[in-house]
């Protein structure tokens, strides 16, 4: 089962996609979700010290950017089964709020 490609710090892009998707769900827990659905997660690898975020539902997307340090700790703890990282979760919750307002402007 291929779980994406695996960085040299560690993680795969498997792993770090679904510790942000721990963000996501967090954020529905506390805040519902304004879509019909749950965004995709797609991860790249800019730099060797970044890696970049893209939450995309329908043709609208939201971007951002997260170091290969937060990387590892928010797998860890995903990982662990300890939830989501607390250290990245304002952006996740960003991007989710973006994806929301835009998919609603395009009604």
């Amino acid at each position: 089962m291929d779980v994406g490609t695996l960085y040299e710090n560690g993680v795969s892009s498997g792993d770090i996609g679904a510790a942000i998707a721990e963000g996501v769900i967090e954020d529905v827990r506390i805040n519902g979700l304004g879509i019909q659905g749950f965004p995709q997660v797609t991860v790249a690898h800019p730099s060797k010290h970044s890696f970049a975020i893209t939450l995309k539902y329908g043709p609208h997307t939201s971007e951002f950017t997260i170091t290969a340090d937060e990387a590892k700790r928010a797998v860890k703890l995903m990982k662990a089964k300890k939830g989501h990282d607390g250290g990245i979760f304002r952006r996740v919750q960003d991007a989710a709020v973006e994806i929301e307002s835009l998919s609603q402007r395009s009604f």
